[in-house]
């Protein structure tokens, strides 16, 4: 009998995994659906399934993807451990079931670049902006990459891998183009940082000023993290900024099951998930001062009309 692997996988519309795990939209607009997210707590919802694409977007975290992608998240596990929950029935999906829960009965839709320049567009330069990221930051190592699903052009923010591929965002759409592997970004430092993702990089950059005093390790999928230990161990120092969830802690594990000696470097954004949460809570800091100044003015015009 034939499996799952991560094309059949993906073929699955996550509306209807969803379903299977008891989890149903609290509305739809078109080819939107709109869910509480499963991936946190929340009242109302912000996670969205564009049914189209077959893609999901966490807006409260910033994050999205394909199916794979939400089922290491919602399942807390590696690839190939959701693999093998497809496989043994967990949720009711079955190889030869593939035809009928496909929304769409042709062939899954890669990603596929059909250009790539410098950074640029005003949508872009606002999702970094929103992110707290700074244009002169993000074009060191970003660039606007052009790209189509099912024909259809899009454009986003891309960052490339070792391998060739593309981690793509935008503000509604995560995902990547093939090969995925992880990003080295080599100074000739003699330590490294590892990091989830490469929005993290981008706001550790934010904070230093963008000028780091180590090489970044930046893994793009923490299912990715043993691709990193033969590169780690070339490091006299490794200092470790994953998020602070269950799938960071993991990937913490794995390194540390392959021998590598690491400090846990993520304390300075304590109480918040990832270092892009952190910033942007400085963000926000930074601009109280100029809302308090602003108050008085805004009353006094409002007590005159």
């Amino acid at each position: 009998m034939r499996t799952f692997n991560c094309a059949a996988a993906r073929q699955i519309p996550i509306i209807q995994y969803l379903a299977k795990c008891g989890i149903k939209p609290q509305r739809i607009k078109g080819h939107n659906y709109w869910y509480l997210s499963p991936l946190r707590g929340e009242k109302t919802a912000s996670f969205k399934v564009n049914t189209k694409l077959n893609a999901w977007m966490d807006f409260g975290e910033g994050i999205g993807g394909n199916l794979i992608d939400l089922g290491i998240r919602m399942h807390h596990c590696s690839v190939e451990e959701f693999l093998e929950r497809l496989n043994n029935g967990n949720h009711g999906f079955s190889f030869h079931q593939q035809t009928s829960l496909k929304a769409d009965p042709q062939p899954e839709n890669p990603v596929i670049i059909t250009g790539v320049k410098a950074l640029g567009h005003p949508a872009l330069i606002m999702y970094l902006k929103a992110r707290g990221i700074d244009l002169a930051i993000a074009e060191r190592h970003c660039k606007e990459v052009n790209f189509t699903i099912g024909g259809k052009p899009y454009f986003a923010i891309g960052f490339a891998n070792r391998s060739g591929g593309y981690e793509l965002r935008n503000n509604w759409f995560k995902g990547a183009a093939s090969p995925k592997d992880i990003t080295i970004i080599d100074g000739g430092h003699k330590a490294a940082i590892v990091l989830e993702g490469f929005m993290d990089c981008l706001s550790l950059l934010q904070l230093k000023q963008g000028q780091p005093q180590s090489d970044f390790i930046i893994l793009n999928s923490v299912a990715l993290a043993e691709r990193a230990v033969p590169i780690l161990k070339n490091y006299q120092e490794v200092f470790l900024m994953l998020n602070h969830d269950k799938a960071g802690i993991a990937a913490a594990e794995k390194l540390q099951a392959a021998g590598i000696s690491f400090t846990d470097a993520s304390g300075f954004y304590k109480g918040f998930n990832d270092i892009n949460e952190y910033l942007a809570s400085q963000k926000q800091a930074s601009l109280q001062p100029l809302i308090r100044r602003k108050m008085p003015e805004e009353r006094n015009r409002g007590i005159g009309r």
